[in-house]
């Protein structure tokens, strides 16, 4: 197609319902739950229109001509992706805390070579990355499948040429054949990984080419399809109005819950497959020649481009989470901002520059503009590592020796206070995620079920032999364990799970197949902690955001967390040794690094945490002591919270790493405290 004249208006319809429901999903996820497979739509439409562009192109002069074909979906592509990843790239240096800069920029740079989409999928089976927050370029992993796609697609059909030569058969069946082939391998492989590695797959080239393919076979229809249209209109309508109803419908019942894309991503496919094969000159043509239709049809790559950025960005510009107004302020922003795009920016550079440049140029040119969006990702990283480095230097130079204020010590029961903390923030913002003193030998991530065990403390000689067992909140407390221990001539086997606690409940992971390493892991820890006259004591501690599968019927979500732990402490421990149940830290604001990081120095009781709101969650450990004979508790609530609200900064030690671990900084100045309360714990009947 030369320009936008020339489209079939019922696909942009079609362009419209799929930019809108992915807008209005991102605006308000539980009101349109499945609006997300709108990318599936346009994934289909992609193949659909490019395989028809090359197959036709086969038959006039039998070949690809693969850089033209190239240059043009440059030309389509990129001038306003990379506009939008440059802006988006400088509002992120402006607005959002540095602590954000390094993921958010390398994703910047990711999208702009496309290959976002791999980096996802990377990160989604990373626990420490799966922790990021969504970054506002987050949305070019489908962009990244599309252009992976062009250049895939004319390779496929060169091959496909060759073979039909070889084979003396006609070009269009090596071609449909080689695509068959493709489509079927692709969806075998989607129905096969979604469930046992549900991020790679949603993220994969490999697990969505087929829809790619459906839409390349759907263009490659016999002639007859045409006499259809002028004898039986009426028939097209029926299945135009099937295929559209097929979408709209996997807008209302595939949601976040769904194993996606697998078989479920089929509904959406075949509808809009049906609606290319048979929706021109129907009623849905006349739809889309409507100007507003018509319109959002136009402007939907741009749309799309745009809106995801706002969304994430503007709560870093707030401090707030978003409101009504703020989300149909940001759908009339993002029509707005992309008819400009479109008009004045896209369609100029797509149109008129296509008639000046030679396709070789334009692709050198393409490069080029690549340029600014790397090196303001480069240069903003680089500044984000050397404030770590700063930070890191100035965080070991106190704790080498630390104010007697410093951290916890200003929580105790004396009431320290220390003026000369004012205004400190260690670690800084930039540099608390990455304070962490976990590592692998105590931990077991989503793939294992192995129970690695760490142990600090005297090898021998020691008074008492105790083990440290939970999740990622256990070993967040690693650095103070090690203290506790050689304060009190202990040692200290400590052992964690990623999602994962000392519970006889089953707990909810993200596929079977971490839901199986965690019931490998908790039966390893039970045979563990039942050897006789192993461990005088075992300190329990879980995240109160891990969520229990669906609990027995008539029984409470809050009563099956208090059964789970009152079992495995009653059956799983041999008489003699106790368990010592730890509360859990609270959890914070969505924004409190963002806060931190702007007030946390000058104004830190603004990024304080309601205690309704750090404990909104059910613990369940003090129900269980209470049911448990010999059990103990410890509390360490009042050296987070004060009476009303939970600091964000106390004194002068930043408390949280993200919304619900620790750093190890505030961990190593709880240490006295939280021990002390253990061995008067440990003391008591």
């Amino acid at each position: 197609m030369i320009g936008p004249h020339r489209q079939r208006s019922d696909i942009q319809a079609l362009r419209a319902v799929a930019v809108m429901s992915v807008v209005l999903y991102h605006l308000w996820p539980h009101r349109i739950t499945g609006g997300f497979v709108g990318v599936d739509v346009f994934f289909v439409i992609s193949g659909f229109l490019i395989t028809g562009h090359l197959v036709r192109e086969v038959e006039r002069t039998g070949r690809v001509r693969l850089v033209t074909f190239w240059a043009a979906r440059a030309r389509r592509l990129l001038p306003a992706s990379l506009l939008t990843l440059l802006v988006t790239a400088v509002a992120v240096l402006v607005w959002v805390p540095r602590t954000m800069w390094e993921q958010f920029l390398s994703e910047v740079g990711a999208s702009a070579a496309y290959f976002q989409n791999w980096l996802l999928a990377s990160n989604a089976v990373d626990y420490l990355a799966a922790e990021n927050r969504p970054s506002p370029v987050q949305h070019f992993w489908s962009l990244s499948v599309e252009e992976q796609f062009y250049v895939f697609l004319p390779i496929l059909l060169t091959i496909g040429c060759a073979a039909a030569a070889l084979a003396r058969i006609h070009r269009t069946t090596a071609i449909g054949v080689l695509l068959v082939v493709v489509t079927m391998a692709s969806l075998a492989y989607s129905i096969h990984l979604t469930p046992r590695d549900p991020g790679t797959a949603y993220f994969s080239t490999f697990t969505r080419m087929w829809e790619f393919g459906i839409g390349g076979l759907a263009s490659l229809g016999p002639p007859a399809v045409a006499r259809l249209a002028r004898r039986q209109v009426a028939a097209r309508s029926v299945l135009t109005m099937a295929g559209v109803a097929a979408v709209a419908l996997s807008f209302a019942v595939i949601d976040g819950s769904t194993q996606f894309p697998g078989s479920a991503a089929a509904l959406p496919v075949l509808g809009t497959a049906i609606v290319l094969r048979w929706g021109a000159v129907t009623w849905l043509s006349t739809i889309g020649a409507g100007r507003l239709v018509a319109l959002l049809g136009r402007i939907s790559y741009a749309m799309y481009l745009w809106h995801w950025p706002i969304i994430v960005i503007l709560p870093f510009v707030t401090l707030r989470e978003l409101t009504t107004t703020d989300r149909l302020a940001i759908l009339a922003a993002t029509i707005l901002i992309a008819w400009v795009s479109t008009t004045f920016f896209e369609e100029p550079l797509r149109f008129r520059w296509a008639v000046r440049v030679r396709p070789r140029g334009v692709l050198v040119g393409a490069a080029v503009a690549m340029v600014p969006v790397l090196v303001v990702s480069f240069v903003g990283r680089s500044v984000v590592a050397q404030q770590r480095s700063d930070s890191r230097v100035e965080a070991a130079t106190i704790l080498q020796d630390p104010p007697a204020c410093f951290g916890a010590a200003s929580m105790g029961p004396d009431g320290c206070t220390d003026p000369g903390l004012d205004g400190l923030v260690v670690p800084a913002a930039a540099e608390a995620f990455n304070d962490d003193a976990n590592r692998p030998d105590c931990w077991s991530s989503y793939d294992s079920g192995a129970l690695n065990i760490c142990s600090v403390g005297p090898r021998e000689g020691y008074e008492l032999r105790l083990a440290a067992v939970g999740d990622s909140h256990n070993n967040a407390l690693i650095s103070a364990y090690e203290s506790i221990a050689k304060a009190h001539d202990w040692r200290i086997d400590i052992a964690g799970h990623v999602g994962c606690y000392w519970t006889t409940a089953s707990l909810r992971q993200k596929n079977v197949e971490q839901e199986g390493t965690c019931r490998s892991w908790q039966d390893a820890l039970a045979v563990q902690l039942s050897k006789p006259g192993l461990y005088d004591a075992v300190i329990a501690t879980h995240a109160t955001s891990l969520n229990i599968q669906r609990p027995p019927t008539g029984v409470s979500r809050d009563r099956a967390i208090v059964d789970g732990l009152v079992e495995a402490w009653t059956q799983q421990v041999p008489p003699g040794t106790r368990v010592v149940g730890l509360v859990d830290n609270p959890q914070t604001q969505k924004t409190n690094t963002e806060c931190v990081e702007r007030y946390g120095g000058s104004e830190p009781e603004r990024c304080a945490t309601p205690r309704s709101v750090g404990f909104k969650k059910f613990d369940g450990t003090a129900e269980a002591v209470e049911r448990v004979p010999g059990a103990a508790l410890v509390d360490m609530t009042d050296f987070y919270c004060e009476k009303r609200v939970c600091p964000s900064v106390i004194g002068g030690a930043n408390v949280y790493r993200d919304q619900t671990h620790l750093t190890d900084t505030y961990a190593r100045t709880l240490a006295p405290f939280l021990g002390d309360a253990i061995a008067s714990a440990l003391d008591a009947p």
